[in-house]
C-alpha cells in the first residue's frame, strides 16, 4: 500500500523533480560520452606531440568505420600498439583509448549488437621506438578524427 502511494506521489505530485532515463536519453548520454572521450584524446595527444615534434607526413591506413562492432575491435588494436614500448611516453592516452574501447564496447552490448572477443597484444617492432611512437599516435589521431566526423555510425552495429 505504501509503495502504491509513493508512486502516485512521485508520478503526479513531483513529475519535475523525478524524471525516469528512458533508452533514448540513456543512448544520448552514452553517445555523449563516447564522443567527449574521443575529443579528449585528441587533446592529449596533441599535448604530446609540442612534447615531441612528429614529422605531418606520416602516411597511415586507418580502417574503416563501419559501426559500434568494428569501432571497438579498433579501438582494441590501437590500445595494444599504444601500450607495448611507449607506455611511459603516452601513459595518459593509453588510459583514453582504453577507457573510450570500454564504453563502446558496453555501449555495443546495450544496443544488442555481436560484439568480438578483445584483441590479443601484440608484440611490436621496436628497432626504431621513436618513428613507431610517431607513426602510432598518427594512426591513432586520424582515427579518431574520422571517428568524430562519422558520429552516426554509433547508432550502427
Amino acid at each position: 500500500m505504501y509503495i502504491f502511494l509513493a508512486l502516485l506521489y512521485v508520478s503526479l505530485v513531483a513529475p519535475g523533480c523525478s524524471r525516469f532515463l528512458t533508452k533514448r536519453d540513456s543512448t544520448r548520454n552514452s553517445i555523449q560520452s563516447i564522443i567527449t572521450i574521443a575529443k579528449i584524446t585528441l587533446v592529449h595527444i596533441k599535448m604530446v606531440r609540442t612534447k615531441f615534434p612528429l614529422d605531418p607526413q606520416i602516411e597511415t591506413s586507418t580502417p574503416s568505420i563501419e559501426g559500434l562492432t568494428s569501432i571497438c575491435h579498433d579501438l582494441g588494436h590501437l590500445e595494444n600498439e599504444l601500450q607495448n614500448p611507449f607506455t611511459d611516453v603516452v601513459g595518459q592516452i593509453v588510459a583514453d583509448v582504453s577507457s573510450l574501447e570500454g564504453r563502446v564496447r558496453s555501449f555495443t552490448l546495450t544496443m544488442d549488437c555481436p560484439i568480438q572477443a578483445r584483441p590479443r597484444g601484440e608484440t611490436s617492432n621496436t628497432n626504431f621506438p621513436d618513428s613507431r611512437l610517431q607513426l602510432t599516435l598518427t594512426k591513432v589521431q586520424r582515427y579518431l578524427d574520422e571517428f568524430l566526423l562519422q558520429e552516426d555510425k554509433l547508432k550502427v552495429c
